[in-house]
């Protein structure tokens, strides 16, 4: 289920469907074998598509610059074009005798901090032209080729096949077509979603269709789970496998060939089961691994972001400690009385800026702007209901 697994299947499904040309969008090998599992393994892949009279077109990327002009000394059919960060193109003639011009520019380095559309010819041929180009579209201050969408729109090409960004994107569906292609499957739990190869048609006219074709054998998703009304191990059980079944059902039709599926759950909720959940989170990572179909879903991480499931109004009533806490967790929950309410935050603010301004926090990227008044409501509710929950908890166990 490795990237190696998956690279064979994109030749495959490249051999099956007879495709006239492969296009490589940079990144696919680098010194850590990062991305495939080995250099030697890209190249047997390589000389099966040549083998076939499928060219493979490719430019190099930020990780593997230094890596694909060796691939392409090596092999004639593997075309890396844009070497030496210049523009350069070559015409591909299908089995249709339709011809296509593919154009690209590849790094040089593994940080370029210009933007490589300022050197790149005009087109005004008849035939159709797909631009391949490992870029960031969305930051003018990157250090990885920054180009606009705009300038890829005006540019000339009618497709632009994009590489840098792991996620499969459609950046513009036609006229032309941008997409970035993303890595054939999630390399970690944060590259969530389908992934695979893309299958594109051009047509004479212009014009062109697109699909994602699923190749990942390991799919990453998020989920959230609520535990409200939740109570004991078994109903947290049924919660977690209905969260599953149901995203199981919105993914289905995109699981061709998927082996596992790698859940990260985030826990919301009111609940009981809200001081036990850390032993309940162990359980559930080590034995639960329920199949759906031919698919085995797996939890690799759990984020607990319940909060117990107190009666605020029944526990104010009293007038002991955990009473007046109860009091101001409601003004804080109901933003009322606005005099009250306004005088918690205001006295929270102060403390809450000198923490800020220590170093543990100092680095952190939301730490140069001012804390909102949502924010703050937020983390003194947070820390509130969970004192009020250990001063319950003590009351419990003295009775």
């Amino acid at each position: 289920m490795g990237p190696a697994s998956v690279w064979d299947a994109f030749v495959q499904v490249a051999l099956d469907q007879r495709v006239d040309a492969v296009v490589l969008t940079g990144d696919i090998v680098d010194e850590s074998n990062k991305f495939y599992e080995a250099y030697s393994h890209l190249q047997r892949g390589v000389r099966k598509l040549v083998d076939a009279d499928i060219p493979i077109l490719a430019v190099a990327g930020n990780h593997d610059f230094d890596v694909l002009g060796r691939l392409a000394d090596e092999i004639p059919g593997f075309w890396l074009l844009g070497r030496g960060e210049t523009w350069n193109d070559t015409v591909v003639t299908a089995n249709s005798s339709d011809s296509v011009r593919f154009v690209g520019w590849s790094f040089a380095n593994r940080h370029v901090g210009t933007n490589p559309l300022a050197t790149c010819p005009r087109f005004g041929e008849t035939i159709p032209i797909v631009g391949i180009l490992h870029c960031d579209c969305f930051s003018a201050s990157s250090v990885y080729a920054p180009v606009s969408l705009q300038e890829l729109k005006t540019q000339g090409p009618g497709v632009w096949l994009l590489g840098h960004i792991h996620g499969p994107q459609v950046l513009s569906d036609s006229s032309p077509l941008i997409l970035y292609t993303g890595s054939p499957q999630g390399l970690d739990p944060s590259e969530t979603g389908e992934h695979g190869a893309w299958l594109i048609e051009l047509e004479p006219a212009g014009t062109t269709r697109h699909e994602l074709v699923s190749l990942a054998k390991l799919r990453w998703e998020n989920i959230d789970v609520s535990l409200d009304k939740v109570d004991d191990s078994g109903a947290l059980e049924g919660a977690v496998i209905d969260a599953l079944r149901s995203r199981h059902e919105e993914i289905r039709a995109s699981l061709a060939g998927t082996i596992l599926v790698g859940c990260r759950l985030r826990f919301t909720g009111r609940t009981k089961l809200h001081r036990s959940l850390t032993g309940e989170i162990d359980r559930i990572k080590s034995d639960l691994r329920p199949p759906l179909e031919e698919t085995e879903y797996f939890v690799e991480k759990i984020e607990n972001q319940t909060r117990p499931d107190i009666d605020l109004e029944n526990v104010a009533r009293s007038n002991d400690p955990a009473g007046l806490l109860a009091r101001r967790l409601m003004v804080l929950d109901e933003g009322r009385p606005d005099e009250e309410y306004n005088a918690l935050l205001q006295r929270a603010r102060p403390g809450l800026d000198k923490q800020r301004a220590t170093n543990e926090y100092a680095s952190l990227p939301d730490n140069q702007q001012p804390l909102s008044d949502g924010r703050i409501r937020d983390l003194l509710f947070e820390a509130g209901i969970a004192t009020l929950d250990k001063l319950l908890s003590k009351e419990q166990d003295k009775s």
